[in-house]
């Protein structure tokens, strides 16, 4: 097994004095994947592994020469067939053009095993020789998944070169065979690739099934030029591939072109890229579209004012955000209720705020729920004032509903107000301040409450103080947390 090893030592030790890879020890790990032995298999791979990473380590700089001992291990019949496997996946590392050229024959091969892990090496070389070895394959072989398979490896390639051979499969009966040489094109991509594709698309007739595939292609094709993009936008059947051309353009077209593509979809039947419209002219302040906004939301379809409701906080001016998630709070649909609601977080005005502490008392739980969401995140700057002055205020209604609130948005330093409600005359108030405690107390807080329970001036009020503590402390369920209420018994 050496002899056919020696011939290229001998070279390789002529002209680089430091190679590190011996034949032999190359030839002796080879010949370990004989042992039917999975374990043995297994430590031969990572052997083998180890003694190519070492040999074409940065420092050796003969990674070619390593390169050329591997394709004569993987070329000689005394290899073993697993072992091969193995080489030419270490191949796909340091192969270089010259071991493309010597692996082309492997593509067709008869062993599936050699031809198919010969292709994966063949696609990790990135040079022509692999491309050259691909376009050849795909013009001899007549096997369908090998076709397909050449296909996506010289898409990988992307080697200008091979775009003639793929082309000759997008014509091809089988749609498969079509798709994959459409898809490699894409993949390539290029002002070339673009010309032939659009060509293709030229001689496509209306309702071909080859349209569609061909116009996505296009646009995979040439992913920055607005010029074909645009083109495809407005020529194509396809609702979903208008729409992501609409996308497309949104990104690469320039800012002054792009409204008058915004209020053209704007009308669009196809509800995908009417509200995909909606959205970037709500981004671009496009006022045409905030006008219409304003004045006819009620008209527009449900699914079209949920798109507008989940990107309030871009509509300006805010007045106009406010008009109309006002508009849309008491909706008899749930799902744009809860929408709504959610938007009035993100739209930072006095009315708004109020009309979500409103949510928070409603009856609904769902509504609640969604009020309580968005009261955490809530924009408006004078939330925690707001909340503040309710929970110090006559009204009992506005302490409740500023007690809800504070579970999701706490206030720094509440605990002593908390506790005077909780000592207060408003029942309503106290329970829910109960509530409050419970979720957002600290331990700071509990000491307060345990010093209020335990100076309490009549005996209810002392129950009440201390039954609230034993809750917070079971919530807290710490050592100190029991002592502290332990003191009071």
């Amino acid at each position: 097994m050496i002899k056919f090893f020696l011939p290229i030592l001998i070279v390789a030790s002529l002209a680089l004095p430091s190679f590190a890879l011996d034949s032999a020890a190359l030839s002796d790990v080879a010949a370990k994947f004989k042992n039917p032995s999975t374990d043995e298999q297994y430590a031969a791979r990572i052997e083998l592994d180890r003694l190519i990473d070492k040999a074409t380590a940065p420092s050796t700089g003969i990674t070619a020469a390593v390169s050329d001992l591997v394709v004569s291990a993987i070329q000689s019949a005394d290899t073993p067939l697993e072992a091969k496997k193995y080489l030419l996946r270490a191949l796909g590392r340091i192969g270089d053009g010259k071991a493309a050229t010597a692996l082309a024959p492997l593509l067709t091969h008869a062993d599936p095993l050699l031809k198919e892990e010969s292709r994966t090496a063949l696609e990790s070389i990135r040079d022509p020789a692999a491309a050259s070895a691909f376009e050849e394959a795909l013009v001899k072989t007549q096997n369908k998944r090998e076709k397909i398979a050449f296909a996506n490896s010289l898409g990988l390639q992307k080697s200008a070169s091979s775009l003639p051979a793929l082309n000759s499969l997008v014509t091809n009966r089988d749609l498969e065979i079509a798709k994959a040489g459409l898809r490699a094109i894409a993949a390539i991509g290029g002002a070339s690739a673009t010309e032939m594709l659009l060509k293709s698309h030229a001689g496509a007739s209306d309702g071909s099934v080859m349209r569609p595939e061909i116009e996505k292609a296009i646009l995979l094709a040439t992913p920055k030029d607005a010029k074909s993009t645009l083109q495809i936008y407005q020529i194509s059947k396809s609702d979903t591939i208008k729409t992501a051309a609409f996308i497309a353009l949104m990104k690469i077209t320039p800012a002054d072109a792009k409204p008058a593509i915004i209020e053209g979809a704007l009308t669009s039947t196809d509800d995908s890229l009417r509200q995909e419209a909606i959205a970037a002219g709500i981004r671009l302040a496009l006022p045409s579209l905030t006008a219409s906004l304003a004045q006819d939301i009620s008209k527009m379809p449900t699914v079209d004012r949920l798109i507008v409701l989940s990107n309030i906080q871009l509509l300006k001016p805010t007045e106009t955000a406010e008009k109309i998630t006002l508009s849309l709070i008491n909706s008899a649909d749930e799902a744009e209720r809860i929408a709504a609601i959610s938007a009035l977080g993100q739209i930072p005005t006095q009315a708004s705020f109020n009309a979500l502490l409103q949510a928070l008392g409603a009856r609904e739980p769902w509504a609640n729920q969604a009020a309580s969401a968005a009261i955490a995140t809530v924009k408006y700057p004078d939330a925690e004032a707001t909340l503040l002055a309710m929970l110090k205020s006559a009204s009992s209604l506005d302490k409740v509903l500023a007690l809800k609130a504070i579970v999701t948005r706490p206030l720094p330093e509440i605990s002593s107000v908390l506790i005077a409600i909780l000592k207060g005359t408003d029942e309503a108030a106290a329970k829910e301040a109960v509530k409050s405690l419970y979720f957002t107390a600290s331990l700071d807080d509990l000491r307060a409450l345990c010093a209020e329970a335990s100076s309490a001036p009549d005996a209810d009020l002392k129950k009440s103080l201390t039954a609230t503590a034993a809750r917070i402390a079971s919530r807290m369920n710490t050592e100190e947390a029991a002592a502290l209420v332990k003191s009071l018994q």
